[in-house]
């Protein structure tokens, strides 16, 4: 058995950890308000992308935050 099958059970727990990491590694090295902003930009550019790519609907997404 190799280690990529013994880890793919495991693989969000350790993706989560590593951006865990980094996200720490950030709050130490440049600080809370620089890290949030580029946290932030990070996640609109991925949803930005995901749009243009065609796999995000923003009419869903719309209908969820203006729905009663």
């Amino acid at each position: 058995m190799d280690t990529k099958t013994m880890l793919m059970p495991y693989r969000f727990r350790l993706i989560g950890a590593g951006i865990g990491l980094l996200i720490a590694v950030l709050f130490l090295t440049i600080g809370f308000g620089p890290t949030l902003l580029v946290v932030t930009l990070t996640l609109i550019g991925f949803l930005i992308g995901k749009w243009r790519d065609g796999a995000l609907h923003m009419e869903e997404w719309v209908a969820f935050f203006t729905r009663n």
